[in-house]
């Protein structure tokens, strides 16, 4: 194990540098008093230059550069920079990430800006990021899957209203998603609001692309304030996603509100196929509830995802393995796959369960999916990473031919302008062109976004004014 403080001159890099550090984790450990681990880099102006000190060892490298664009040329700093501290930290180790000196959320967009900036993205990612050929295959297949999505209608946007309310808290969670009975009284006045917020999309005029209503778990609140929410988006054929993740919240008078106002996709999500896992992660439903839950959608013309998590509590690898075959037994349009991320916030992290202990399992999770979704005829099509994940690797999502879903597309690619309603949501304007993205988020509480409507309102037309 390498102990170590780390200092960086540049302010902007540093925090990418540290996410780095963090993804070395348990092979680095930051600890106070221990040997420092000085990072120096240096825009040279025709290329940049980097300078590493360890232990009284030093590393040095340069690039050459002639990017003429800001934007670029500071991309490609960021990149030189924290690829020279990976390797470092490579040498250090004797660990090679399966990502290689890739921390963002995005590989997928990485490897979009790379074909943009005139690389060979594959030969970019091998050689210079150093990405596993594993992974390499993984994002390849993400890009093909998305032809005929991946910036599509630019001029449409998306629309989406978030209902941050559950009925348990997982023990893996830290999103700003309340109970249900903490918010009860709340939830009649919040439906009001969040569909007067729906409706000012239709003030904007501009046409449409997605829906999506996300939580928290939307089906948690009574099936009379969803519709009032569904009710505002006056669907007319559009894809429109509803996240029914917690099971026994699917309900038959559910599934009718939903069809009645043209909702065309669905999550059931079990998590794991293992009810001794359930119980552990703090969910109140059953494997029973789950297959109740799918009853219900299967013969409805609902495309159906479900989503699953690698390294669980106490998981091995053929509980994990059960879980994808159930699914695919089922027969589902859509398929996610999660590998574990131990937020901050979370009862697991409180507990002290570290999800970093057996990186080749994890590895070896991911893999079984990828391979045997592909063998029962899945194709991954849109991906994103989080930190703290075990092993460090990703989450897929997986469909069969004709059923992606544009909305995940459009979001983790950050290609379309997304109107959001709710506590919690973010609404976004892409300026293409430009190479930006503006964001405006919304009050996190349900009281609080109560209390504040028609001010976030306010704001909110000037975004998109």
């Amino acid at each position: 194990m390498i102990k170590l403080t780390f200092v960086c001159q540049d302010g902007v890099t540093a925090p990418d540098l540290m996410d780095l550090v963090r993804a070395y984790s348990p092979h680095v450990v930051e600890e106070e008093g221990a040997p420092l681990l000085a990072v120096e880099p240096q825009d040279l102006g025709d290329g940049f230059a980097v300078t590493i000190d360890y232990a009284g060892k030093t590393w040095s490298a340069e690039q050459a550069d002639a990017s003429i664009d800001p934007i670029v040329r500071r991309r490609h700093y960021k990149r030189f920079v924290k690829r020279t501290v990976y390797f470092v930290l490579k040498e250090l180790t004797e660990v090679t990430l399966p990502y290689g000196s890739l921390t963002g959320i995005r590989p997928t967009k990485l490897y979009y800006d790379l074909l943009s900036e005139g690389y060979d993205p594959k030969a970019q990612l091998r050689d210079y990021f150093d990405v596993t050929p594993q992974k390499i295959e993984l994002i390849e297949d993400i890009v093909a899957a998305q032809k005929g999505i991946y910036k599509v209608d630019l001029d449409r946007y998306d629309q989406f209203a978030n209902i941050p309310v559950c009925p348990t808290r997982c023990a893996y969670c830290s999103f700003i998603a309340q109970v249900y009975g903490s918010v009860k009284k709340q939830i009649p006045l919040y439906a009001d609001n969040v569909a007067k917020e729906v409706g000012d999309f239709f003030d904007l005029g501009v046409a449409r692309r997605a829906i999506y209503v996300g939580g928290g778990t939307p089906t948690a609140i009574p099936a009379v304030e969803l519709d009032k929410i569904l009710a505002a988006f006056r669907a007319k054929g559009e894809e429109f996603t509803v996240e029914a993740g917690r099971p026994e919240t699917l309900t038959k008078e559910m599934v009718d509100v939903m069809l009645s106002r043209g909702v065309t996709r669905v999550s059931v999500n079990p998590q794991t196929f293992k009810q001794a896992t359930l119980a552990k992660i703090g969910r109140a439903h059953t494997v029973d509830d789950v297959l109740r839950a799918y009853d219900l959608v299967r013969d409805t013309p609902l495309d159906v995802n479900m989503d699953l998590i690698a390294m669980l509590p106490d998981e091995s690898m053929d509980d994990f393995a059960h879980s994808v075959e159930k699914a695919i037994e089922l027969g589902t349009a859509n398929i996610t796959v999660h590998s574990l991320s131990i937020k901050r916030g979370s009862t697991l992290n409180l507990m002290g369960y570290d999800n970093a202990l057996d990186n080749s399992l994890a590895l070896r999770m991911s893999e079984y999916a990828y391979h045997r979704l592909k063998e029962a005829g899945y194709v991954p099509y849109y991906m994103y990473r989080q930190k703290n994940t075990e092993g460090r690797l990703e989450n897929v999502g997986y469909t069969r031919k004709g059923h992606a879903c544009t909305y995940n597309v459009d979001i983790m690619e950050e290609t379309h302008s997304i109107h959001a309603s709710g506590a919690g949501a973010i609404s976004k304007r892409v300026f293409d062109e430009e190479g930006r993205i503006e964001r405006l988020a919304e009050i996190k509480e349900v009281k609080g976004f109560n209390e504040r409507v028609e001010e976030l309102r306010a704001k909110k037309r000037v975004f998109f004014a």
